[in-house]
């Protein structure tokens, strides 16, 4: 199947001026055309050092900027509780963030003497 995508100018322009690669997501508007929609950053570079922890539904992220923290629990799961497992994984999560940002302060005090 072959089909044409529609893109902005602007976005177009960037693609041919910078030759980098472009993040977007493509939307089908029939078998044959679609349209492509640009991820725009908040204008911000993107931290590049990213400590996670898995959990046991899901997963929590640090990096010097952001925070996240992902659960996905299946409700049906036999001897789950969906309250008890975001109470248990979010204080995991909690304190791995308490940890990391413990152990990067006390980095920074070394650095700077």
């Amino acid at each position: 199947m072959k089909i044409s995508i529609i893109i902005p100018d602007a976005d177009y322009r960037d693609l041919l001026s910078t030759g980098r690669r472009m993040r977007g997501s493509i939307g089908l508007i029939d078998t044959k055309e679609a349209t492509f929609n640009r991820h725009h950053s908040d204008g911000k570079p993107r931290a590049r050092e990213y400590r996670f922890r898995k959990l046991r539904h899901g997963r929590v992220s640090i990096s010097d900027e952001r925070v996240r923290l992902t659960l996905n629990i299946v409700r049906t799961e036999v001897g789950v509780s969906a309250s008890e497992c975001i109470d248990e994984e979010s204080r995991e999560a909690s304190d791995f963030v308490f940890e990391e940002m413990e152990d990067r302060d006390t980095h920074w005090e070394h650095e700077l003497g």
